[in-house]
């Protein structure tokens, strides 16, 4: 089940950075909350199935990292106070 949760996970995660990228906020962040749940999900399974191994760790610590990067490289720029001000 751990290898599931973690492929169902990688997925959401491409598919919250390319509503990101298109524009979609609300959709990405709702699909990276389902991500995020899908990798809690792989490590409480993985622990209470006492499966924990040091890759399954790895690889864990690896997707999240990997979601985090993904969610600040396809982030939407913020304007600056003193752009948003001179716009007004």
């Amino acid at each position: 089940m751990t290898t599931w949760t973690l492929w169902l996970g990688a997925l959401l995660v491409v598919g919250g950075s390319t509503a990101q990228i298109k524009h979609q906020a609300g959709v990405a962040r709702a699909l990276w909350v389902l991500a995020v749940l899908a990798f809690v999900a792989t490590a409480v399974g993985a622990i209470t199935a006492s499966e924990i191994s040091l890759p399954l760790l790895l690889i864990l610590v690896g997707a999240i990292a990997a979601t985090c990067a993904l969610v600040a490289l396809t982030k939407e720029p913020t304007k600056a106070p003193a752009a948003r001000r001179g716009a007004e």
